[in-house]
């Protein structure tokens, strides 16, 4: 069945779409981590009326969907994903600059837009300038850093019900969130979203930006291959102190280790396995756990065949 679903989905995206359609794309070339099996389909949609076109035969395949963002903060298992990945980055990714408002495609990159910004003199989204990965993934999990997160300049965005094709637009005020969590639908793919700015200095921005680079550069592993933070921090301390004490920092399985720069990154020496990624994070826990008595939330998503695993 998943085998002729496959081949109906591919024959009518080739023929409705104008879209790029890819088969057996590895994963590892989309995710940070830079590991994981292949798709065995990968969709780039030309725009958003494109997308608008595919939606409904992707429903209707029945297949698994992964929408794929920047691909940080994302696992995926060796033997890859049995559905169709869609990815918005290439031709979903236009940002409007207002006012008071900004206004950005799932797909366009959050650092692009924090830069944007900061040329046009919209103070609000300075926190987002280190941070790797898309405006749609920033607010799924409500990304921060240094004192921002996501959720609290959402103004509203508009999405997709997968299982049903329905149209969503929410305003801030309708979505539950808290620390790197957003209680929106599991099957909604964010199409755009409007954010709150206000107008400031731009060379005032520049210098916020430019301390908070420096900030990130020297307590992050940026150089070597990772997925940003593997734990959430537990209420009232951070991961990485806990895993520090906990004496995990050089913890090594095959090609994957715990950074001596920041404890709650798991880097990629090279050649690492998701099966390496998972080996680690269960030691650190471990570890944790018998240190502190404290259990760590993972924050990394992990793919496997069928999709998103609950951990």
């Amino acid at each position: 069945m998943g085998g002729r679903a496959q081949h109906l989905l591919s024959t009518g995206l080739q023929e409705r779409c104008r879209g790029e359609l890819r088969t057996n794309e590895p994963l590892s070339a989309h995710t940070t981590f830079g590991m994981g099996g292949p798709a065995d389909l990968f969709f780039l949609p030309a725009d958003g009326d494109d997308l608008q076109t595919a939606l409904p035969l992707i429903r209707e395949s029945g297949l698994p969907v992964l929408p794929l963002g920047g691909g940080t903060n994302m696992l995926v298992r060796t033997p890859g994903f049995r559905g169709i990945v869609v990815d918005l980055t290439g031709g979903m990714k236009e940002i409007e600059i207002g006012v008071d408002q900004v206004v950005c495609q799932a797909g366009a990159s959050l650092q692009v837009l924090s830069r944007r910004c900061q040329r046009e003199g919209r103070t609000g989204l300075e926190f987002g300038c280190g941070i790797p990965g898309t405006a749609g993934g920033a607010v799924r999990g409500n990304a921060g850093a240094f004192g921002g997160e996501t959720l609290d300049r959402l103004s509203w965005l508009r999405g997709v019900l997968l299982d049903s094709g329905e149209e969503i637009r929410l305003q801030q005020a309708d979505i539950s969130y808290g620390y790197r969590y957003t209680a929106l639908p599991s099957d909604v793919l964010i199409l755009e979203a409007g954010f709150r700015v206000e107008e400031a200095v731009p060379e005032a921005i520049r210098k916020e930006m430019e301390d908070i680079l420096s900030r990130r550069k020297a307590t992050q592993p940026l150089w070597e291959r990772n997925a940003g933070c593997i734990f959430k921090n537990p209420p009232g301390t951070s991961a990485g102190l806990l895993i520090d004490q906990a004496g995990c920092k050089g913890l090594r399985v095959g090609q994957v280790e715990v950074s001596d720069v920041h404890a709650n990154f798991t880097v990629n020496l090279g050649a690492g396995t998701p099966e390496d990624v998972l080996s680690v994070i269960e030691r650190v826990r471990e570890q944790v756990r018998q240190h502190h008595g404290t259990e760590l939330e993972t924050e990394v998503r992990v793919v496997g065949e069928q999709g998103m695993e609950k951990r």
